[in-house]
């Protein structure tokens, strides 16, 4: 336990501070006054000015720059831009932009409340103007920027400089007669306590200065030793909290991590491996990326007594409960294979939608928490039937895309999922469809989960897309898959421009 330090006398009548005022303040108030009030009135109308012209050039800039976004209304790409204007100037306030023909705000910033937010402000109003390419203009919204004239007031103090100058002046007498008394009771004692204080910054909590003395610099140093037993104490404390509490966090995340990586094993232990998929496909791919380290996306390979079956599943969630969802939602879909056979998948699609909703109560009112969690997948299943020249393809919401000579030909799946919480209207739950495509030379099959057509990226962060996924398979389509993979690759990672993944991705093709 630290010894409390006693406490040192004070007297006025030894005050430094009675002892020095006195003699300078006659000297120094009128010439002081008089300086400071001219510069300051000086300085103030010219920085106002500076001011001013600077919140028109940035209020024009800005409404340019903003012109096109405010056009496509696109209201993230408007609340990115006015948010990084007021991470670059300080004196910004509030940025407001309003679309022509609404009143409520696009988008709106807002610096965060500080010490100077009681000073006065400047306001800028400036249209927001879109041109064509024929030179015709019109206005598409509205760019409403607030300043603070805080920096004004700083600059004033800062112009103030000179003022200083001719007080010095004034002062080199009294200096001359006050140096040695100053330099001996409050230089050389401010000098050992600026060094102590550094000291302290370095780390060195054991730093104290001599407080024998009873006027302002003895309190001082008597506080700055309290101040530095404190510290001290304090610091060793926090030291070793912190020691144990990272050690402990740093223990359970490698226990976390070491279970999801080993959930990431088991996840991949359910999937097709490259050499089943080789000995039952002429040629295929597969394009699988978890947006963690385990996914709620999975892909199914079986071959059957005719042929193959070939499916994408795209469960609720990504990550640990996504996860938790393909497992279950493989051991139902093997078990509806298992038992109805691969010739018919609608029904396949039904019997796992029954299993799903059973398995996880959600049939009949949610009575308890869990129950109100509503979860379930899509699924797309594909029959093939080498010998009958036959693909029969049944889903639920996820579309087979066909890839021939002649261009992309999209399959829609019905548009009820598997699972989840029926209404009461829909007690006899869903019913899905068989479509039965013959087979052709030339032809390629597509299977994607919605988390590739989903990811946002470009310069507008905008959705990767259908069309832009057909155009691609369009392209690409008398190459191998193995490329057409890499190729797909490539544009996704040049299209996400090191934006976070958003959901699962899941892209397979296979040709017969």
């Amino acid at each position: 336990m630290t010894r409390p330090l006693p406490q040192a006398p004070f007297r006025w009548g030894r005050s430094l501070l009675a002892r020095t005022s006195a003699t300078m303040l006659i000297a120094t108030v009128s010439i002081g006054l008089l300086a400071v009030a001219v510069s300051a009135h000086i300085v103030r109308d010219q920085r106002h000015a500076d001011l001013l012209r600077r919140a028109e050039l940035v209020a024009a800039t800005q409404a340019d720059a903003l012109s096109g976004a405010v056009w496509e209304l696109d209201s993230r790409s408007v609340q990115s831009t006015i948010d990084a204007l007021l991470a670059r100037d300080p004196a910004i306030r509030d940025i407001v932009v309003y679309e022509a023909t609404r009143p409520p705000p696009l988008a709106r910033a807002t610096a965060a409340m500080s010490a100077t937010d009681s000073a006065a402000t400047l306001r800028i109003d400036r249209p927001i103007v879109m041109r064509d390419r024929e030179g015709r203009t019109e206005t598409v919204g509205r760019l409403d920027i607030v300043y603070s004239t805080a920096e004004e007031w700083q600059a004033t103090l800062d112009a103030l400089v000179p003022v200083v100058g001719l007080l010095l002046l004034s002062l080199l007498a009294a200096i001359g007669l006050l140096g040695v008394t100053l330099n001996r009771i409050i230089l050389r004692p401010l000098q050992r306590l600026t060094q102590l204080a550094r000291a302290m910054a370095r780390g060195d909590y054991g730093a104290r200065i001599d407080s024998a003395r009873s006027d302002e610099i003895g309190v001082l140093a008597l506080s700055f030793n309290r101040m530095a037993e404190t510290v001290q104490d304090h610091t060793q404390t926090l030291e070793t909290r912190v020691q144990e509490r990272t050690e402990a966090l740093a223990a359970t995340n490698r226990a976390i991590m070491d279970s999801i990586n080993y959930a990431q094993l088991i996840q991949s232990s359910i999937l097709p491996s490259a050499d089943s998929l080789s000995d039952g496909l002429r040629d295929h791919m597969v394009l699988w990326r978890p947006r963690d380290v385990v996914s709620g996306d999975f892909y199914l390979y079986r071959p059957t007594t005719s042929g193959f079956v070939i499916a994408v599943v795209d469960c609720t969630g990504h990550g640990v409960p996504g996860a938790f969802m393909t497992m279950t939602a493989s051991a139902m879909l093997n078990n509806a294979l298992d038992q109805l056979g691969a010739d018919d998948p609608a029904a396949i699609l039904t019997a796992v939608d029954a299993k799903v909703r059973t398995t996880l109560n959600q049939d009949g009112e949610a009575r308890t928490l869990a129950q109100r969690f509503d979860n379930g997948l899509d699924l797309a299943l594909c029959h093939v039937v080498p010998t009958q020249g036959r693909l029969t393809f049944a889903s639920a919401r996820i579309p087979l895309l066909i890839v021939n000579d002649d261009g992309v030909t999209e399959v829609r799946g019905d548009r009820d999922s598997l699972g989840y919480r029926r209404l009461s209207a829909e007690v006899n739950g869903p019913r899905f469809t068989n479509h039965i495509i013959g087979l052709q030379p030339h032809q390629s099959f597509f299977l994607s989960t919605d988390g590739l057509t989903d990811q946002n990226g470009g310069e507008l962060g905008r959705r990767f897309g259908k069309q832009r996924l057909r155009d691609e398979l369009a392209y690409t389509q008398n190459m191998p898959l193995s490329e057409i993979k890499a190729i797909l690759e490539h544009r996704l990672d040049r299209f996400q421009t090191g934006r976070s993944q958003r959901d699962d991705i899941t892209l397979i093709g296979f040709r017969v």
